[in-house]
This record gives C-alpha cells, sequence and structure tokens, in this order.
C-alpha cells in the first residue's frame, strides 16, 4: 500500500466514525420527560405512585447569593424529597432584583405559593454592584426593578451561572431545565400588568413607531435566544423549555419564537412550555391554536389547584388532560395538591399511560 495515502484515509475514517457519534449525541441521546410531575416538591406529594417526578424551583438570588458564590442548598432540599426511582426538572427564576429601598417588608411580592417572600427573584448586587440596566414595573402591584433581558452583562452572568449549576448537576436525575427569563415571575414568558409604554421605553422605541412592537421582539427575540444557547451548552444532552405568553396582546413574538426554537441549530432539544394549561380556549386562544399545530416537544403546567374550580372549563378539572392530550403534551406539571390529597389518581394514570405509548419510540 501506498504509505502517503494511509494518513487522509485514517483522518476521513476518523471523520466518519466522530461525525455518526456527535450526531447520535447530538439528538437521539436526550432522554427527555414524560408523564406527570409535582409542580412542588413535597413529602406527602412523592408517595403517590403516579408522581413520575418533580420540579425544582430555586431562584438565581438563592443560586448565587454573591458574584461568582454558589449555594445549592435550595436544589438540595428538594432533590432529597424525591424517592429513587423519581426524576426532575429544574425552573431556575431570573427576573425582578429589587434594591434594599425598594424591597421593604410591606412591599416585597408574594411570590412562592409556599410561603417564602424573596427579596428578589435575580440577585441583587446586579443592580447595586454591576449596575446593569433596569426599568421600572409593578409586579402583583409591588413596585420591583427588572434588569434588562438584553443588557449584555445580564447576558453574560446568566450564562456562568448555569455553568456552575450545570456543572453539578448535568449527569444527575435532572432531565429538563427551563430557560430563565427577565420576567414578571422569572420562568414564564409574561409582563402582566405592565404597560406597553414600560417596555417599549425600556428597550429604547419609541412606542409611536408603526413597527415598534416588531421592534420589542427583535430586541427580545434576540435575548431569549442567547440565554436559550447558554442553557444548551450549561446542560449538554438535556431538554430545555422555554416558556410562553402573549406580548402587546398578541401572538407574533411567542409565535417567533416557537419557529426559531424548531431550526436545526437547537439540536431538537428546546421545546415550547405553556404554564397556563386549564382546560379553557378563552385565555389566550390564539397562542393555543398555535401550539395545536406546534409539532415539537410541549411541556405544561397546571394553572391551578382542583378545588380552585373557575379557573378550568366547565369547573371540570379533568377539562385539563383532555387538553394536554388534544396539544399533544409529554409532560405535565400539576399541583402538589393533587398528589398530595389524590383527587385524580386515576386521571394521573391515564395521562402516564398514554404519553408512554405516544413517546415510548422515540
Amino acid at each position: 500500500m501506498n504509505t502517503r495515502n494511509i494518513l487522509p484515509l485514517l483522518l476521513f475514517s476518523s471523520f466518519v466514525v466522530s461525525s455518526a457519534v456527535g450526531e447520535k449525541a447530538w439528538g437521539e441521546e436526550v432522554e427527555k420527560p414524560t408523564g406527570t410531575y409535582a409542580s412542588v416538591i413535597t413529602r406527602g406529594a412523592v408517595q403517590n405512585p403516579n408522581m413520575r417526578g418533580g420540579l425544582v424551583r430555586v431562584t438565581w438570588s438563592e443560586i448565587e447569593p454573591r458574584p461568582g458564590q454558589f449555594n445549592f442548598t435550595r436544589i438540595e432540599e428538594q432533590v432529597r424529597l424525591l424517592k429513587p426511582n423519581m426524576n426532575w426538572t429544574l425552573a431556575i427564576h431570573g427576573g425582578w432584583a429589587s434594591t434594599d429601598a425598594r424591597a421593604n417588608t410591606r412591599s416585597r411580592p408574594n411570590f412562592a405559593r409556599r410561603g417564602r417572600r424573596p427579596t428578589s427573584l435575580s440577585p441583587s448586587w446586579l443592580v447595586n454592584d454591576l449596575k446593569v440596566e433596569t426599568f421600572s414595573m409593578n409586579f402583583r402591584g409591588n413596585p420591583v426593578e427588572m434588569p434588562k433581558y438584553w443588557d449584555p452583562v445580564v447576558q453574560q452572568r446568566l450564562k456562568e451561572m448555569l455553568q456552575a449549576v450545570g456543572k453539578r448537576y448535568r449527569t444527575d436525575r435532572l432531565k429538563m431545565v427551563y430557560v430563565p427569563q427577565m420576567t414578571s415571575n422569572g420562568t414564564e414568558g409574561h409582563f402582566n400588568g405592565v404597560p406597553s409604554e414600560t417596555l417599549l421605553r425600556a428597550a429604547g422605541i419609541n412606542s409611536r413607531d408603526r413597527d415598534a412592537e416588531k421592534k420589542f421582539g427583535d430586541v427580545w427575540l434576540k435575548a431569549s435566544t442567547e440565554a436559550t444557547q447558554s442553557v444548551l451548552d450549561a446542560f449538554p444532552g438535556k431538554a430545555v423549555a422555554f416558556e410562553v405568553h402573549e406580548l402587546f396582546r398578541s401572538t407574533e413574538i411567542p409565535e417567533r419564537l416557537i419557529r426559531e426554537f424548531q431550526k436545526p441549530e437547537y439540536e431538537n432539544r428546546v421545546g415550547i412550555g405553556m404554564w397556563w394549561i386549564s382546560g379553557k380556549t378563552t385565555y389566550q386562544g390564539n397562542l393555543i391554536s398555535i401550539l395545536k399545530n406546534y409539532e415539537g416537544d410541549l411541556y405544561g403546567q397546571v394553572i391551578g389547584r382542583s378545588d380552585q374550580r373557575n379557573r378550568f372549563a366547565n369547573n371540570d378539572y379533568n377539562t385539563v388532560f383532555k387538553q394536554a392530550e388534544e396539544l399533544g403534551m409529554r409532560y405535565i406539571e400539576p399541583w402538589n395538591y393533587e398528589f398530595e390529597n389524590h383527587t385524580c389518581d386515576e386521571v394521573l394514570r391515564q395521562f402516564n399511560t398514554a404519553v408512554d405509548a405516544k413517546f415510548m419510540n422515540e
């Protein structure tokens, strides 16, 4: 054999093998969550055999109380409650970073469902020490300072925090990570109750411009995709979800995001989150219509507890699961109340069985 041809042949063979391995790891190796996970992990909820896992919730301010100093206590407290056969998903809430002057005892937003009242969702040092750009808004009637999602310092610090969390948990039973957003509750993609003019002014856009909302969409899409890429990089081989809501009472921006995340460069890892599933179509009905035609992964959280009957279509909690099935949802987060009180065990069991049949051949 001509030895001059050996090296090119070896290089070509190595390329073919590495490309095949890379292609497999790029898409097929991602184990995405399916079935029912509790939206809050509790000792009582994990006793329910229909619970596949749970959502771990933590704020950025808890994860990184000081720049570059990370505290995983809140994550560990929740993961320890899970049984060995249970998996988990993760939501790190970004969002408002109130300064000390604005975060007194009486004005702190009631963020958590279980009584905790953090002084901020994002760490206050973003504002106090790094001087990132913010804008003033209200959250549930409380004045807060919101760091701008598109601020390059915010994006860089998000990336560094996610890298630290990913290094700690990328090989765990963690199955999916929500993209942190600088929004009202730091995971959902909305600014409910915030005037349009406030958002446009924050982005340096004249509200009188004919295409003002499209310009904001350009800014928001760039920030959202950058944060999403940071999650993808920090958690290789993990599923990712980006939660969508209407903005400016329109589906234009979430629809752009949905199209964006279907592009090949996102490795078929980015799905869409819907944290307001209720069985109803009267709330964000146009966005629901879009999601019905969406062929990617869809993750949902139930909008309320089953005893809050007015929150559901026809006052019937079971319509949630019917809607989830119609949308092709692979995963849904009922409240821990349902698992603790066994309010709908049979419906939970049926949903788990249905999604197993639908997604078992992935």
